[in-house]
């Protein structure tokens, strides 16, 4: 008896292991399962979130162009200046009604041969007051005519730009050198005054005051 019950002992302490092996393999598969399918799931929602993913481009900003400096700011003194100092023909004048078409030089120094420049508050061609002055010879040369000029007659004045202007007389007087009072009118556009003696003397001046159209 003691003999059966020994067998029957080492019969069950053999089922209890080959069943606690038979579990562990079977726990170990489940494991296994459960880890293949996790990482079958995280690849899955891997390639949903690539799928779904948008790629939205990117567009180039161009930088924006530095704005030019702004051009320094001119008085009268600084444009009569840089254009006294030109030393050349700074442009041509033309008045039909006495048939003169003459150059005009950028300074005093050539008063004998044409009509010269004198002073402006706003440069050739360009809103202020520019003022011209030339020899009345008395015998039809330069300005010798200026005094046949009225209201409402034109000249032109090509600058050595190669802007031309049309103007159109709108004043004409006669006054004493020293009035200069013309030079400080106000305008928003371009004016040019000639200037030359009267055929009386040299002290008065006849003044003809055009402004462009």
């Amino acid at each position: 008896m003691n003999k059966n019950i020994k067998y029957i002992l080492i019969i069950l302490i053999l089922i209890i292991i080959a069943t606690a092996i038979c579990l562990a393999i079977y726990f170990n598969f489940n494991k296994q399962e459960e880890v293949v399918n996790e990482i079958h799931q995280n690849v899955a929602v891997e390639e949903k979130t690539e799928e779904n993913v948008i790629v939205v481009p990117v567009e180039k900003t161009e930088e924006p162009e530095p704005e030019p400096a702004p051009e320094p700011v001119k008085d009268a003194a600084d444009w009569t200046n840089e254009i006294s100092s030109l030393n050349m023909e700074i442009g041509t004048l033309t008045i039909p009604k006495t048939n003169l078409t003459t150059p005009i030089f950028c300074k005093q120094t050539k008063m004998e041969e044409m009509p010269c420049f004198i002073y402006t508050t706003g440069g050739l061609n360009r809103k202020g007051v520019t003022l011209i002055t030339g020899h009345n010879k008395r015998n039809g040369k330069l300005f010798s005519n200026n005094k046949k000029l009225a209201e409402g007659d034109e000249f032109y004045f090509k600058d050595y730009e190669g802007t031309e202007l049309k103007y159109t007389i709108t004043s004409k007087y006669i006054t004493k050198d020293t009035d200069t009072s013309y030079l400080s009118m106000e305008t928003d556009k371009p004016v040019m005054v000639l200037s030359c003696c009267t055929d009386a003397n040299n002290d008065d001046r006849i003044i003809v005051i055009g402004t462009a159209d």
